[in-house]
């Protein structure tokens, strides 16, 4: 038996977390026509509570209809819609990393609802490969109950669990994903939402605001491109410490997903022939235009940076790019890049808001070099 079944079996006291296989949370949908929907995946959560640490026992497990209605985010489910639900599942094909091998199954091997009068009962077998993945796990996702059972869309949810499962690493606080390997994991459709800027608006932005809005993380995400061919997605997380932050309250400096223009995606229409803006008439003197220029130049110069951030990666914090500017490349783990300097500067008793804190910042970046 792996760490995580003995974790999920030590904490079976906490109702508000679920603990979650992680090699199940990083499983793709398989190129799937009709993905699990947010009703199912919330239905997918109760069965894990209520399998526990026997979740990868080849046996039957039960849950009554009555105990899925008392759930909040839990619409009032028909004996009928039940059965749908369970079809979904049944249908989802899941692909999941073991090693250096594909495991590839279904998430249910079978279900049973009874029919007769009485209460409703549902039981069913988890498939194969995922009782066979989750008795080898030795790391886990924690997933908040209440907030998953809050989400309104398959791409928050999946999102969310993807966030959980990293949250906790000390070593890094970005990933980047391809855009295939991404549709896999959120469950989008296939043939569905093909082009990026689709993508972007339907899917990613959407389940970005949503974990944002609703649960402990704060999540954001870049574009990366070759060329200008929008080849992956680098998402960023940290975990929120203040409660009033989660609801509505916006993180500081947090990088925004921008939307490619149109121009910058792969179109098969043509694009429209840009025409030259018109050039306003010069002013009567050419005296009288620098001072303009000069006022110009002005506003738009940046304010100057404050202190360097005492604690924390600086992702999310203006500090991040003069540090991708001066680092070597690829560039490395911001989090790790931060602690290293505040250790440079204690060492040296050099306070974090040194008048030049920015300069010298930027100079030992251009001195940094990547430990093997």
């Amino acid at each position: 038996m792996g760490k995580t079944l003995q974790v999920i079996a030590d904490r079976a006291y906490d109702k508000d977390r679920s603990y979650r296989p992680g090699e199940l949370v990083e499983g793709r949908f398989a190129d799937l026509t009709n993905p699990p929907g947010i009703v199912a995946l919330k239905l997918y959560e109760l069965m894990f509570r209520a399998a526990g640490a026997a979740l990868a026992e080849d046996r039957w497990h039960t849950l009554d209809l009555a105990a899925i209605k008392a759930e909040a985010g839990i619409k009032n489910l028909t004996k009928r819609e039940l059965v749908d639900l369970f079809k979904e599942l049944s249908g989802a094909v899941m692909e999941y990393q073991s090693g250096t091998k594909i495991v590839v199954g279904s998430l249910l091997a079978i279900a049973e609802i009874e029919t007769d009068d009485g209460p409703v009962v549902a039981r069913w077998k988890f498939g194969e490969a995922f009782r066979h993945i989750a008795q080898g796990s030795d790391y886990w996702a924690i997933i908040d109950r209440s907030t998953a059972l809050s989400m309104t869309s398959r791409y928050a949810m999946r999102l969310h669990e993807m966030i959980a499962l990293r949250a906790n690493l000390s070593h890094k606080a970005s990933e980047t994903f391809t855009l295939l390997d991404l549709r896999a994991r959120l469950g989008v459709p296939k043939g569905k939402l093909e082009r990026w800027d689709m993508l972007n608006r339907k899917a990613i932005q959407p389940a970005i605001n949503e974990v944002n809005r609703i649960s402990r993380f704060a999540v954001s995400a870049v574009p990366k491109k070759r060329g200008r061919i929008v080849v992956g997605v680098e998402i960023f997380w940290s975990v929120r410490t203040h409660d009033t932050e989660i609801e509505g309250e916006p993180v500081p400096s947090r990088p925004s997903l921008s939307v490619i223009p149109p121009e910058d995606t792969p179109s098969e229409a043509p694009k429209a022939s840009r025409t030259r803006a018109v050039r306003k008439p010069a002013s009567d003197t050419a005296a009288s235009a620098k001072p303009r220029q000069r006022r110009s130049k002005a506003d738009a110069a940046p304010p100057p940076l404050a202190a360097f951030p005492s604690e924390g990666s600086l992702h999310y914090t203006a500090w991040a790019e003069p540090a991708r500017r001066e680092l070597p490349q690829p560039t490395p783990d911001l989090a790790v890049v931060a602690d290293a300097f505040r250790r440079w500067a204690k060492g040296r008793k050099m306070a974090l808001d040194h008048r030049d804190i920015l300069q010298i910042f930027e100079t030992w970046c251009a001195k940094y070099q990547v430990r093997k």
